[in-house]
C-alpha cells in the first residue's frame, strides 16, 4: 500500500529504492597504520608498552627487541641494510632468557647490592651548579649572619636565567622582610659575586657594572656603556665619537674591551637549551655503498599469547568469552603487522631519500641535492603523504652529525642556463664561503654576492640572498664591517 497526499494539485509520494554509491572508508587497521608512521622510535615503544598493558592477547617475546617484527624479512630494495650485529642479539637474548625465563620464579626482588648499585648509578652523572646555587653559595661565604643571608636568598631566587631582575627592586623590601639600605647594600654585594653583574634590571646596568669593576680607571669607557648605550647597540662609533667628543680610533678601541664582557652573564650556568635526542636510523657509508638500518633494537618485539590460542579451541568457552578474546587477537595481529610495515616503509624512505643525497654523507653539509616529497614518492611509487608522515619526529645519524629527516628536503632554484638545477642548501653554501673570503675591510654587500654566483651559473635575487644570510645569522655589509673594526685581533 502506498500513501500520498495532494498540496496544491502536485503529488508527493514516498518511495523506496536501491542505489549504488563508492564512499572510501578508513577502516581501524588503516588508522593505525597512518599513526604508526608518525611516531619516533621512543613514541613507538611507549605505545607497545601500553598495549601489552590493554591487551591481554599480547606478550614480549622472549629476547624482544632483538628479533625482526612479525612480518618484516630484515631487507629493503637497493642499499638498505639491518646494521645491527648478531652478536649483541645473541648476548641480549642470553641475558634476557638468564634474567627473565626462569619458571621456578615468580618474580624479582632486587637486593641489598642490587640497591647499592642502581642508586651508585643514579649518582654517577655529574651535577651541573645553577645560578642560584653558585650565587648561594658565595653568599653562604659572605653573610655575617642569618638575617644577612635572608636578605641575599631573596634577592638570588628572583633572578632569571639571564641573571636579572625581572621586577622592580622595592619588591625585594617586603619578600625580603627588610629595609631599602639592606636591599641596596645586599644587591652591591651580589653584583660583584661571580658572574659579574648579575642582580641587575637590563643588559646596560650588567655591563655598567662589569666595565667598572674590570677597568675601574676607564672613564671613557664606563661613559660609552652608560651615555651611549643605543648608539652601541647600533654600532654606531661615528656618533658616539661626536656626543663624547673622543677620537674615533680610540672608541673603536674601548669597543674591543666590551666585546670581552658578558652581556647576559647568568646564561652560562642555564642548562635549559640542552636537548638529547636519540636518533631512530642510523646511515654509514661503507665502500661507496650506502647502509640504512632502524635504531630499534631496544624496542619490544611482539607476539600472540599461546595460552589465548588453546582456550579458543576449547568447545565449551563461552559465546562472551570467545568474542572477546578474537577480537583483541585480531587487534594484536594487526598491530604486529602495522609494526612490521611501519619499519619496512621507514627504511626504504630513508633509504631512497640517502641515495638521492650521497654527495652529503661523502662530502657533509652543504652538497644537499634538490629533493622533494614527491621525487621520493615517486622513487618507491608511494603517496606524497606516507613520505611526509615517515620523516616527521625522525632523527637520523651519519658520520656527520645527527639530523631531522626532513633536513634532506631542500628547494630547487634554476641555473643561470637552465642545464643545471642547484639546491638551496648548496646556495647557502657558496654564500656563506663567499662572506668567509671577503675583505673584512671592505664587506660585499648583496647586490655584489648576487653577481658574484651569477658568473658561478647560478641566479638568484637579491631578497633572496637576504633570506640565506638570515638563516645563516649573518648580519648585513654594513653591520659585518662595524664589526670587523672592534674584533680582538687574533695572535698567532
Amino acid at each position: 500500500m502506498r500513501c500520498f497526499s495532494v498540496i496544491d494539485g502536485m503529488a508527493i509520494s514516498l518511495q523506496t529504492g536501491l542505489k549504488q554509491t563508492q564512499k572510501l572508508g578508513m577502516t581501524q587497521s588503516l588508522k593505525q597504520a597512518i599513526e604508526l608512521l608518525q611516531l619516533s622510535t621512543i613514541e613507538l615503544y611507549e605505545k607497545i608498552t601500553n598495549e601489552l598493558v590493554d591487551n591481554p592477547v599480547l606478550e614480549e617475546e622472549s629476547g624482544s627487541g632483538t628479533s625482526p617484527l612479525p612480518g618484516d624479512s630484515g631487507q629493503t630494495d637497493g642499499a638498505v641494510r639491518d646494521l645491527t650485529a648478531d652478536e649483541t642479539r645473541l648476548a641480549r637474548a642470553d641475558e634476557r632468557s638468564v634474567q627473565y625465563d626462569d619458571g621456578s620464579d615468580q618474580g624479582y626482588a632486587a637486593g641489598e647490592d642490587d640497591e647499592k648499585k642502581r642508586h651508585s648509578l643514579e649518582n654517577f652523572y655529574a651535577h651541573e651548579e645553577s645560578l642560584s646555587e653558585h650565587l648561594l653559595w658565595q653568599a653562604r661565604m659572605t653573610a655575617r649572619n642569618e638575617k644577612e643571608f635572608g636578605v641575599y636568598e631573596s634577592i638570588i631566587t628572583s633572578l632569571d636565567e639571564n641573571g636579572f631582575l625581572p621586577g622592580d627592586e622595592s619588591e625585594l623590601f617586603t619578600e625580603s622582610s627588610a629595609g631599602p639600605e639592606a636591599v641596596e647594600n645586599a644587591l652591591a654585594v651580589i653584583r660583584l659575586f661571580d658572574p659579574v653583574g648579575c642582580a641587575v634590571k637590563n643588559v646596560r646596568e650588567s655591563l655598567s657594572v662589569q666595565c667598572a669593576h674590570f677597568y675601574p680607571s676607564d672613564e671613557v669607557l664606563l661613559k660609552m656603556v652608560c651615555d651611549c648605550f643605543e648608539m652601541l647597540e647600533k654600532l654606531d662609533y661615528q656618533k658616539i665619537s661626536r656626543v663624547l667628543a673622543i677620537p674615533l680610533p680610540v672608541i673603536v678601541d674601548k669597543s674591543k674591551l666590551i666585546q670581552k664582557l658578558d652581556p647576559y652573564p647568568g646564561r652560562q650556568y642555564s642548562n635549559r637549551t640542552i636537548r638529547y635526542i636519540i636518533p631512530d636510523i642510523d646511515v654509514k657509508l661503507v665502500d661507496g655503498e650506502i647502509l640504512v638500518g632502524l635504531n630499534d633494537d631496544w624496542v619490544p618485539g611482539l607476539r600472540i599469547n599461546s595460552y589465548y590460542i588453546s582456550l579458543l579451541k576449547k568447545k565449551n568457552i563461552e559465546k562472551k568469552l570467545q568474542e572477546y578474546i578474537q577480537d583483541k587477537m585480531q587487534a594484536a595481529r594487526y598491530l604486529m603487522k602495522n609494526i612490521a610495515t611501519r619499519r619496512n616503509t621507514i627504511l626504504r624512505v630513508a633509504g631512497s631519500i640517502m641515495t638521492h643525497q650521497k654527495e652529503f654523507l661523502e662530502r657533509g653539509p652543504g652538497h644537499l641535492k634538490p629533493l622533494t616529497h614527491g621525487d621520493v614518492a615517486k622513487d618507491l611509487n608511494i603517496h606524497e603523504s606516507t613520505v611526509s608522515r615517515v620523516t616527521s619526529n625522525k632523527y637520523v645519524q651519519t658520520s656527520w652529525g645527527v639530523f631531522d629527516l626532513k633536513y634532506f628536503f631542500v628547494s630547487r632554484l634554476k641555473s643561470a642556463d637552465g642545464s643545471e638545477d642547484s639546491s638551496s642548501d648548496e646556495v647557502m653554501n657558496l654564500i656563506k664561503d663567499i662572506i668567509e673570503r671577503e675583505n673584512a675591510s671592505e664587506p660585499l654587500s648583496d647586490e655584489a654576492i648576487v653577481r658574484i654566483l651569477g658568473k658561478a651559473g647560478v641566479t638568484v635575487a637579491r631578497r633572496t640572498i637576504a633570506k640565506y644570510r638570515g638563516i645563516l645569522m649573518i648580519p648585513t655589509s654594513n653591520m659585518r664591517k662595524k664589526i670587523n673594526k672592534i674584533k680582538p685581533e687574533e695572535h698567532t
